[in-house]
């Protein structure tokens, strides 16, 4: 992957892999901006913004598409440092509508981040979605029940911010999913949802747009809807 600027995408994002993913062209601003929420930063002395991630099918078909939508101009290049892949855009308009809008502080935002307000119904759904990929994680656990093994699958998400956890926790209980927020021992604020039925709700809710956590999501279901089989 080298720096280059986006070209000309077709303009239908319906017929993209985008569209597959339920992206329409309101949901774009939102996401990325829980993106750079979660797992990017605006620089404070400058009006350059920089999203990353480790995983590159992530940043080719999902994260790169979304700001070429948008766009903008942008540079992606490997920070061999932090081991991630980065995709950076110098734009005035989008750094004063992701700190003014959507609340994201400039420089270290990490543990003081707090929700946006006035967000509209889909925007708030979109950027909930953004943050859930930048810091979301299915996986399986194990529970025992006097001598008997239960199996179950979970979505885990963690944020520096204990407003933003509980804002994002509230939200999923207003979509009837159940959720189990607690404080880490790192100084971070989590929170779980457990269970298939939990899982399921929240997948057809919020999901995965990451490849990966898609994939091991629809994995972890599956393999439960067959043991219930």
């Amino acid at each position: 992957m080298e720096n280059f600027e986006s070209s000309e995408r077709n303009e239908d994002i319906e017929q993209t892999h985008l569209g597959e993913l339920g992206f329409m062209k309101e949901a774009l601003e939102p996401y990325f901006a829980g993106l750079v929420a979660s797992d990017g930063h605006i620089e404070s002395d400058s009006n350059r913004v920089v999203v990353a991630s480790a995983n590159p099918e992530f940043v080719d078909t999902v994260i790169e598409p979304v700001v070429e939508e948008l766009g903008y101009n942008h540079s992606l290049f490997w920070d061999e440092g932090a081991s991630v892949y980065k995709i950076a855009i110098s734009n005035e308009q989008l750094w004063d509508t992701l700190t003014d809008e959507y609340n994201i502080p400039a420089g270290p935002k990490a543990s003081i981040i707090e929700p946006p307000e006035d967000l509209s119904a889909e925007e708030e759904l979109w950027y909930i979605r953004g943050w859930f990929d930048g810091e979301g994680w299915p996986d399986e656990t194990t529970k025992y029940v006097g001598d008997k093994e239960y199996s179950y699958p979970r979505v885990g998400f963690k944020v520096m911010s204990e407003d933003t956890r509980d804002w994002i926790a509230h939200y999923l209980e207003t979509e009837d999913i159940r959720v189990s927020t607690y404080n880490r021992s790192d100084g971070s604020y989590g929170l779980w949802i457990n269970g298939y039925e939990e899982c399921r709700k929240f997948d057809e809710a919020i999901g995965f747009r990451h490849p990966e956590q898609d994939k091991r999501l629809h994995q972890l279901l599956a393999q439960r809807e067959q043991q219930e089989y």
